[in-house]
């Protein structure tokens, strides 16, 4: 082998570690971007699913209200 070849050889090898390196480094981000969607997605629908259990009763009680005053004013008419 001459050294014009060896040293392509190299830069090759040289090249390949980098962007190994940068592929797990692509590879890390993606995960921990996973990962926070995640969280982001549970910091969103849990308060609203546990909001709206929390306060089903006190809609329930409105509609209901709603239901009678609307009763009301059929009778008068």
């Amino acid at each position: 082998m001459d050294p014009q070849e060896k040293h392509l050889l190299e830069q090759v090898v040289k090249l390949s570690k980098e962007n190994n390196d940068m592929l797990r480094k692509i590879q890390r981000n993606a995960q921990w971007m996973k990962v926070w969607g995640f969280i982001k997605l549970v910091i969103i629908v849990v308060p609203l699913v546990l909001g709206y259990l929390y306060l089903q009763p006190y809609f329930d009680m409105a509609l209901k209200n709603l239901e009678t005053v609307q009763d009301l004013f059929q009778l008068t008419n």
